[in-house]
């Protein structure tokens, strides 16, 4: 009988890794979109969905799907309840309302879906940049981690708040700020948004977080955690070829500033998984 020689199980995930692709060509395809406003609306909707699922997916390896749930319940409580105030009293952000184009409701469910899945990704990327790939958050981690999240986090805003409101009109700043038309408190109060619900978040994981031997498996390669970096970076693709539907200052400003942020946060996160010899290849 000849010896069979049983292949150690891959963490490259396939499903995943083919949605991943997919998000990279609706972003690529977006450039031939960006000069219909129905369309637009459209390609939003497209790529907050492809993102939500990859985010759902990964975290589900990681953090099982009740934890997940918990994380979607804490970023929708916290977010819906900021945003509405900040509509009726210009707390935290400014005043400022939405088009209909994202849809009827004071705080469109889009935008909730899209704190989630972007608050995940930082989220896995702050684990990445302090090294907490397989490990329960304890000690100073518990605040590092969400501290950290929340910078990654509002360099996204940073890079798309001035397209979507001042180019796209997709929500409508009642007093127009210093930064391209957007107020500067709203990075400020996007700041201490984000930060409660990763901090609750991170508060919650560190009581009751588990990382037993099937999802240590899963979730220490190297390919794994590359998926976030690629997904945030693939977000930040995105806002750089808007240049070419509408190629003016802030257009250019917004690229600008998202190589030197979104960018720069993917490619260090991939040089560090990249080195890491606790992770598999």
């Amino acid at each position: 009988m000849p010896n069979t020689v049983k292949k150690p199980k891959t963490s490259f995930n396939k499903l995943r890794w083919f949605l991943i692709i997919l998000y990279f060509v609706i972003n690529i395809l977006m450039i031939f979109t960006f000069s219909d406003p129905n369309l637009q609306s459209v390609d939003y909707f497209l790529a907050t969905a492809f993102i939500f699922v990859l985010a759902v997916l990964h975290g589900v390896d990681r953090y099982g799907k009740k934890n997940m749930l918990i994380f979607f319940l804490i970023t929708w409580a916290v977010s819906f309840t900021f945003e509405n105030l900040s509509i009726a009293t210009g707390f935290p952000f400014g005043y400022y309302h939405y088009s209909p184009s994202l849809g009827m409701m004071t705080v469109p469910l889009i935008i909730i879906f899209a704190y989630f899945a972007v608050g995940y990704l930082s989220f896995a990327l702050a684990h990445v940049l302090t090294g907490q790939y397989a490990r329960k958050l304890q000690g100073k981690q518990v605040f590092l981690v969400p501290l950290i999240a929340a910078f990654i986090m509002v360099m996204w805003d940073l890079t798309i708040d001035p397209l979507s409101s001042t180019l796209q009109g997709m929500w409508v700043w009642t007093n127009p700020g210093a930064y391209f038309g957007v107020p500067v408190s709203n990075f400020f109060g996007w700041f201490l948004v984000v930060y409660i619900f990763f901090q609750i978040f991170a508060l919650y994981l560190s009581r009751y977080d588990t990382i037993n031997d099937k999802i240590r498996s899963k979730i220490t390669s190297k390919p794994y955690w590359s998926e976030a970096a690629l997904v945030y970076g693939i977000t930040a693709l995105g806002t750089i070829l808007f240049i070419f539907f509408q190629y003016n200052y802030i257009t250019i400003d917004m690229a600008l500033i998202t190589v030197f942020t979104m960018i720069f946060v993917a490619l260090v996160a991939l040089v560090n998984i990249s080195n890491n010899p606790e992770l598999d290849k």
